[in-house]
């Protein structure tokens, strides 16, 4: 049978985790660059937050402790996907979540300045990143569609890539200016 106190604990634990859902929802939907998983990522988040709920310690901030979580749940994520159809490097998605720790509230601002940077982009180069990250279409299918040789899809998505990593990082220092 469960005390009042722990009654309580769970309550203000539910509080701090539902207040802080969009900045973890922000925060993955970063790390896994638009990714349509991100939802099914931030659940499996707060799957394990409740499961370590006893292990918070309320005399420190909740959301560096939440974000740990949602970021070891963005690397598992990764794991189970080949890495021809992964956005963002390994090291670029642990750069940004340390960044991110550091400063939580920086990550609406480059949730913002990627989907400005999406926007700039022509038709065909968002339909090409959205084919390849959101519908998982091949390299090879691609090439195929579009009457060019996979070499040739694969440097266009890697230019696109780092493009969009320059932009968000032009439009993040014009926004700290």
């Amino acid at each position: 049978m469960e005390t009042n106190d722990s009654i309580d604990r769970d309550r203000r634990f539910v509080d701090l985790l539902t207040s802080h859902q969009r900045d973890l929802y922000v925060y993955t939907h970063t790390l896994m660059a638009g990714d349509s998983a991100t939802a099914d990522v931030v659940q499996d988040a707060n799957v394990d937050l409740w499961a370590h709920k006893d292990k918070y310690d309320p005399s420190r901030p909740f959301l560096p402790w939440a974000l740990r979580f949602a970021y070891h749940r963005v690397l598992a994520y990764r794991k189970t996907r080949s890495r021809s159809r992964l956005l963002l490097s390994d090291e670029f998605v642990s750069s940004l979540a340390d960044s991110m720790e550091r400063n939580p509230l920086e990550a609406d601002g480059r949730l913002a300045a990627l989907t400005r940077c999406l926007e700039n982009l022509r038709d065909e180069q968002r339909t090409l990143l959205r084919e390849r990250y959101t519908c998982g279409v091949s390299v090879k299918g691609l090439a195929t569609r579009m009457n060019a040789t996979a070499d040739q899809i694969s440097s266009r998505l890697y230019r696109l890539r780092k493009d969009l990593g320059q932009c968000i990082e032009r439009r993040m220092a014009a926004e700290g200016a």
